[in-house]
């Protein structure tokens, strides 16, 4: 049986890079056929490129000794309450939730948080479902609770933005988010994890959501958006025809969205929470 850490802590998690954010925004919305965008807001994804270390470490913390494994990513839910300040010193705490053993490996709920050390206040939370497929010797524990599927009310028009994903645009993604798992690299290790070819990051298909919804309805204002939450269905291969639907609420403060390759369904459920434009208060 494994003992699972209950918690982690990263006194020294990085400062948030305004270079390294613009680029990462001008990576993914080169996916869009958009240029380089020219607000200067952070947006929901860097709170989670931020905190990926720290979550990397202690999945890797659960998994030593146990052999190879394969890590799918289940559903992420993201809760931004202050966008992070370029150069504030940060500190990142993950914690296990939920540890449950199935046929095909373990799953398990992480929880991550970004305070600002500074001020001590919470900057987001962030949590995530994953499966750790072919390592079944954890310690069960808490209640694994499934993510809820959230509810349009009242939709407006659906529209759809057609996503340039190729392998050098997954690759140029993985650089900028600081993810660099083989599978989105390397076409041989994707071919071993039983993929027929390099796979985009499912968190690259939120931050596409992400950027295509701020700019036709928080007039492309990143920060506006304040929360974002999907579930990860089927992988997307590079050169399949992908398209990202969006579906705002007629009351404007939520959009619904969906990520389909070859006519499947890859993201589902997703769904962005907007706040009001800068100055009107949150």
């Amino acid at each position: 049986m494994t003992t699972l850490p209950g918690s982690a802590l990263d006194p020294s998690a990085p400062l948030l890079d305004a270079g390294a954010a613009g680029h990462y925004r001008t990576v993914t919305r080169r996916a869009l056929g958009r240029p380089a965008s020219d607000r200067s807001g952070t947006g929901p994804l860097a709170a989670f490129v931020l905190t990926h270390p720290l979550a990397e470490r202690t999945v890797a913390d659960l998994a030593a000794g146990h052999g190879p494994y394969s890590l799918v990513h289940l559903a992420q839910q993201i809760e931004l309450h202050h966008p992070a300040r370029a150069g504030a010193p940060l500190d990142a705490s993950a914690e296990l939730d939920a540890v449950r053993v199935e046929p095909k490996g373990t799953r398990l709920a992480l929880t991550t948080t970004l305070t600002d050390r500074t001020t001590g206040v919470e900057q987001a939370r962030l949590t995530a479902h994953i499966l750790l497929v072919g390592i079944r010797a954890a310690e069960p524990r808490g209640t694994l609770v499934p993510t809820a599927v959230p509810r349009q009310e009242a939709p407006g028009a659906t529209v759809s933005h057609d996503l340039g994903i190729d392998r050098e645009w997954i690759a140029d993604y993985g650089h900028a988010a600081g993810d660099l798992n083989p599978v989105h690299l390397d076409p041989q290790a994707a071919r071993r994890a039983g993929f027929a070819d390099v796979i985009a990051h499912g968190m690259s298909l939120v931050s596409l959501a992400v950027e295509e919804a701020a700019e036709r309805y928080a007039d492309g204002d990143a920060d506006r958006v304040l929360a974002v939450g999907a579930r990860f269905a089927r992988p997307v291969l590079p050169g399949e025809g992908t398209t990202l639907d969006l579906t705002p609420s007629t009351a404007g403060d939520t959009v619904a969205f969906t990520v389909r390759s070859q006519g499947a369904t890859a993201v589902k459920s997703g769904r962005l929470r907007l706040g009001p434009a800068t100055g009107a208060g949150r």
